[in-house]
């Protein structure tokens, strides 16, 4: 349990998320992360030289990603920061804050900054020596796509998990369309009285399209409306229950938090009535090609770690690439599903892999403001049937 850890009110922001091949296809992600985090900054009157401290969350490589970090830091205005990249799939912003709490909490830094971004457009392609092969012939990967298509552990595709995990829960392609539609009807919440709760956060993004032309995104690009008639229409593998429409899809985005002391976070807040605490971190691993499972054992290890109840929850948020991630906590939690993902969930805004959870979390901490405090909840899974999870406490 931690107890030092604090994220000042309105001390975060994201990007839109734009769809696969959309408005930030060939943006490079670092130099993307920097120029929002320079807006956020400007926009809240923020010295970059604030931070001391730098976490850097990303999972897909850009040219020179070998100094991504550094870089990244000195294109947002302070070259004088240092810290870690982590790079854990979907995980990546949980585990990116949770370094930057602990580091407040043993002492070791005043300010943090984590900053987390990814574009899954148009991604690397590597090849890698293979001696052995015939004539020397390299071995090819496709950085996203290869990573989609086979995990090595559990010996089948991410969807695979998805439908093992369907099949070992009783779950069915009814429940599923209708959790889809659900977590749509919740993304709309978010776009009523114009963007009002998005507009809360999210950051619009100038982009050079040509050398005379540039546009700014304002909002997420690439949302598929979802309606039960729809996806009744949308066909499935033999035996399996999950469409094209109860998954996720590939995004570019980019999102960051402050993360620090309780006085600092006071100090910096729009609203220093509201208090926000990083509270607990939870890991979990779940049986081999049940990786939508794993953010279940990863709540019951933070709650546990809390020293609360799933009962004490105001809010929950969960990375859902999949709507078996949200039934499968539903039916081994007991949650009630309308303290879960109000206002967006990756399934339907994308999944950007490095800032998703980011995201999330951001969202997560503003509902818990409209509801008046609580504790909340942010868990998802992650590639090798990981799952991490996040408490977080709103005065």
């Amino acid at each position: 349990m931690l107890s030092k850890a604090f994220i000042p009110y309105g001390g975060y922001w994201s990007s839109p998320f734009c769809k696969w091949q959309g408005s930030f296809q060939n943006e490079d992600s670092v130099k993307l992360a920097a120029e929002t985090a320079k807006s956020f900054l400007e926009l809240r009157d923020f010295s970059p030289t604030l931070f001391d401290g730098i976490v850097y969350g990303s999972t897909i490589p850009q040219r020179w990603w070998f100094y991504d970090a550094p870089h990244f830091a000195t294109l947002m205005g302070n070259p004088a920061i240092s810290g870690p990249r982590i790079a854990q799939a979907c995980a990546t912003s949980t585990v990116a804050v949770s370094y930057a709490a602990n580091a407040i909490e043993v002492g070791s830094h005043d300010v943090m900054l984590v900053a987390a971004t990814d574009r899954m457009s148009n991604g690397p392609n590597l090849l890698w020596p293979n001696p052995k092969g015939p004539g020397g012939k390299p071995e090819f990967e496709s950085w996203i796509l290869d990573g989609f298509g086979w995990d090595p552990s559990a010996e089948t595709s991410p969807t695979g998990t998805a439908e093992h995990v369907a099949k070992k829960h009783g779950l069915t392609r009814t429940e599923s369309d209708a959790l889809a539609v659900t977590r749509y009807n919740q993304y709309t919440d978010a776009l009523k009285n114009d963007r009002a709760f998005q507009k809360r956060y999210m950051i619009p993004v100038r982009i050079q399209v040509s050398k005379k032309e540039s546009i700014v995104v304002e909002t997420d690009e690439g949302i598929t409306p979802c309606t039960t008639e729809g996806l009744a229409k949308l066909k499935t593998q033999p035996d399996c229950v999950l469409t094209f429409g109860a998954q996720t899809h590939p995004a570019d985005g980019n999102a960051g938090m402050i993360v620090t002391s309780r006085d600092k976070a006071k100090e910096l807040a729009t609203d220093k009535a509201v208090t926000i605490q990083v509270i607990a971190v939870g890991y979990a691993r779940a049986e081999k090609g049940c990786m939508p499972e794993a953010p279940t054992p990863a709540t019951v290890a933070v709650l546990k770690n809390a020293g609360i109840k799933i009962a004490d929850l105001a809010a929950i948020k969960t990375h859902n690439p999949f709507t078996v991630n949200d039934l499968t906590m539903i039916k081994l939690l007991g949650i009630d599903g309308r303290k879960m993902n109000n206002y967006g969930s990756s399934l339907v805004f994308g999944h950007p892999q490095g800032p998703t959870t980011l995201r999330l979390l951001v969202e997560l901490i503003e509902e818990l403001v409209i509801l008046g405090g609580g504790y909340g909840l942010l868990a998802g899974c992650a590639a090798g049937d990981t799952g991490a999870a996040l408490v977080v406490k709103v005065n």
